[in-house]
């Protein structure tokens, strides 16, 4: 399995958002498995993907799984309020990507961040969170089936 561990964790366009209506998250594990995030205020969309870099600087993500609701209310993790069915899906993406830091507004400190050449659930640019993410981390880990 070819990864790139330092794409291994938590990555959110929140930080380099200031002011948007929407974010999206990413969270890439270990084991080749992750998912991506894409909410506001009003719906959310989780896909579950298996990823694998076949080239350095290129990511592939194959979805197998997509969930669509509503978010939980209040801050913290976000987490769905309600949820449609999933739905199996099979859509493979390639993206050029490259990992350094971004300045998230002018004026402010650089941060480490994953920059895609094409958007990734419509943004560019993720900032780093945790490096250590768990599987039960996904918003989405009761609603879809295991691997």
């Amino acid at each position: 399995m070819d990864l790139d561990e330092l794409l291994v964790g938590h990555w959110s366009s929140l930080p380099l958002s200031y002011g948007v209506m929407e974010a999206s998250e990413l969270g890439f594990l270990g084991d080749g498995w992750g998912w991506s995030t894409w909410f506001n205020v009003g719906g959310m969309c989780v896909t579950r993907f298996e990823w694998r870099c076949p080239a350095l600087g290129i990511v592939e993500l194959r979805a197998r799984w997509r969930v669509e609701g509503t978010p939980g209310p209040g801050a913290g993790p976000v987490t769905f309020a309600s949820a449609e069915p999933p739905e199996p899906v099979d859509d493979l993406t390639r993206r050029s990507y490259r990992i350094g830091p971004v300045v998230p507004m002018p004026g402010a400190e650089a941060v480490p961040a994953v920059t895609f050449e094409e958007p990734v659930e419509f943004c560019h640019e993720y900032a780093r969170g945790a490096v250590r993410i768990r599987r039960e981390e996904e918003p989405a880990h009761r609603l879809l089936p295991d691997r």
